[in-house]
């Protein structure tokens, strides 16, 4: 092969085309085992998420008729064909949704009911008839510490699911929600707000001189001027309404009210609260805030987000 800028010739090594067919297809061969993971790992991901917001009656409509069947099929097939592996399931849902007490019962009502039907053999062999007390009190000690070990282990898996779920929906320097956060509580708010048959409040707010506090005293003086605003928003609202860090120095909250008037006094009543709160710090920050009405959250917040700007533009400070 010639070289376009050099006119010279480059030699290819023989065996290059082949390495070259080889990484091909190792990477292609990958795709399929790849792919089959991550459909595994979504299905997995998904069941647990959906599992983890059913209420305690839906759980349990579901979690019951599972343990029913396999109590029913443990008692027809008898003492030969072992379901110990098949209990497994039922009881991580149980403990998975209910807790490790209802795990500890489930569990306790499961070992009970096998070993009442099949007895305490070791159920891989059908000439296992009849065995001694010591093989008796080994199996049952082995079925019982093999569900504790099944039900600690889920119910600890489940805490720290909780706990990072959390942690992904919450802002770390403030304690408010996130953006993800916001948008997933905002369209709960508007579904509330229409059957309530109340309209929206949904206010953006831009701190004004934020900048200026970083670079003369430090990020240490902009993260508390935050967690000033942070809390002073969290005060002014009801503990059921939504507030939120949406990223750098802006927020944003979601409340219902009864009409625009009253969108109006309270949008006017939390910029004041903010302002208040400000002032009283040792650094020299405002803020901005937009709100909007309506019955449809996202036009609301993009509104409130417009305005927000328009009142920045005009005069800092300042409450549109």
């Amino acid at each position: 092969m010639t070289d376009r800028a050099t006119g010279a010739e480059r030699k290819i090594p023989a065996d290059m085309g082949a390495r070259t067919a080889r990484r091909k297809a190792a990477r292609f061969d990958s795709f399929p085992l790849k792919a089959r993971r991550s459909a595994e790992t979504t299905l997995l991901e998904s069941v647990m998420r959906k599992s983890a917001r059913l209420s305690p009656m839906s759980a349990l409509a579901w979690i019951a008729p599972i343990w029913a069947g396999l109590f029913v099929l443990d008692a027809v097939t008898g003492p030969l064909y072992s379901l110990n592996s098949a209990y497994l399931v039922p009881l991580c849902l149980t403990t998975w949704c209910f807790g490790r007490i209802a795990g500890l019962i489930a569990g306790t009502s499961a070992i009970v009911t096998t070993l009442h039907l099949n007895g305490f053999a070791d159920q891989l062999s059908a000439r296992a008839t009849s065995i001694t007390a010591a093989a008796a009190v080994w199996n049952a000690s082995m079925l019982v510490l093999g569900v504790i070990f099944i039900i600690l282990l889920v119910s600890a898996f489940r805490r720290a699911f909780d706990h990072e779920s959390r942690n992904a929906l919450m802002d770390p320097l403030t304690g408010l929600g996130n953006r993800r956060s916001f948008q997933r509580e905002g369209k709960r708010q508007e579904s509330s707000a229409a059957r309530d048959r109340r309209i929206l409040l949904c206010g953006v707010i831009d701190l004004d001189g934020f900048k200026a506090v970083n670079d003369q005293y430090g990020h240490a003086a902009g993260d508390e001027v935050l967690r000033i605003v942070a809390h002073a928003l969290s005060a002014s609202v009801r503990p059921y309404d939504i507030t939120a860090r949406l990223g750098g120095d802006e927020f944003a909250f979601c409340l219902t009210v009864r009409d625009e008037a009253a969108g109006e006094r309270k949008s006017s009543r939390i910029h004041q609260a903010l302002i208040a709160a400000l002032e009283t710090s040792q650094w020299r920050a405002t803020c901005s805030l937009g709100a909007a009405t309506g019955s449809d959250f996202e036009q609301a917040i993009r509104i409130a987000d417009k305005i927000m700007y328009e009142a920045k533009s005009i005069k800092k400070s300042t409450v549109s």
